[in-house]
């Protein structure tokens, strides 16, 4: 049995398999794990520099042309995190809906990569294109463990879903439905690589020209409050199951230190 795993993070728009996972990806290709990046929705509808141009000008901008924009910052992106399989469906999210051939690519994607783990967007997440995203890989998985007419790949199984669970917007549909992350990846060594990898995105104003903005802060509220400096956190799909109740290392770590030691990696956060 291959001990590697295979890994498939699907986004609905293409920066967002590095936004939220970017850290986890380069952590499992060191492990020397199969990784993948795959974006639904071209992003045109969040293309910020073309949304500005219209909004100025009254002029449609060329659409084509951001469209690849956002294509190679994907790529080049998440191969500064070490991912060189890196796909696009294509489709415009600007009604972004549940779509069956959206669905049958999806699960296409699947029947290929054949993952053991899929990282995607919150299922209540208040961006439409996310939560769309994630109806629609969750009905993929389903259907790529079995038959399907006319599709050339073998039935297959994925041992389990990571939705990773960055705070996202304050709104009531937020607080109906709270992300509360079960698992936090420490990404401290590979923090660098997933701030040079959110760089690349200049659609979004993240990159050197003129207007940029912040690189996003890595950790998010739970990871402070574990005291963990750069984290990306999520929340496993389905219960784990272990032959002893888990603990990690690094909880076991800050329960043994002192408070002097404690307080110290407190300030560190």
């Amino acid at each position: 049995m291959n001990d590697r795993l295979s890994i498939l993070n699907i986004g609905g728009h293409p920066k967002d398999a590095i936004l939220y996972a970017g850290g986890t990806m380069a952590k499992h290709v060191a492990l020397g794990d199969r990784v993948c990046a795959l974006a639904a929705y071209n992003g045109m509808r969040t293309h910020l520099v073309a949304i500005d141009e219209f909004s100025e000008t009254g002029e449609m901008p060329d659409w084509d042309a951001h469209v690849e924009d956002r294509k190679r910052e994907l790529v080049g992106a998440a191969g500064d995190v070490g991912v060189t399989d890196v796909r696009f469906l294509g489709h415009d999210d600007d009604v972004a809906i549940p779509d069956k051939l959206i669905i049958n690519e999806i699960a296409d994607v699947i029947g290929d990569v054949r993952p053991d783990i899929i990282i995607t967007h919150w299922p209540y997440d208040s961006v439409p294109a996310h939560a769309s995203t994630t109806q629609m890989v969750l009905i993929a998985v389903d259907a790529a463990a079995g038959i399907r007419k006319g599709t050339p790949y073998r039935p297959h199984k994925v041992a389990q879903i990571f939705y990773h669970v960055w705070p996202g917007e304050t709104n009531i549909q937020e607080s109906v439905f709270p992300r509360v992350p079960t698992t936090l990846i420490d990404i401290s060594d590979v923090a660098e690589k997933k701030v040079q990898a959110m760089s690349r995105f200049g659609s979004q104003y993240l990159d050197a020209k003129e207007g940029k903005r912040p690189a996003p802060k890595l950790a998010d509220f739970a990871a402070i409050h574990l005291r963990v400096p750069d984290s990306e956190s999520f929340l496993a799909h389905s219960p784990q199951v272990y032959d002893a109740l888990p603990v990690s290392p690094f909880s076991l770590g800050v329960a043994r230190m002192s408070n002097r030691e404690e307080i110290s990696l407190l300030r560190d956060v």
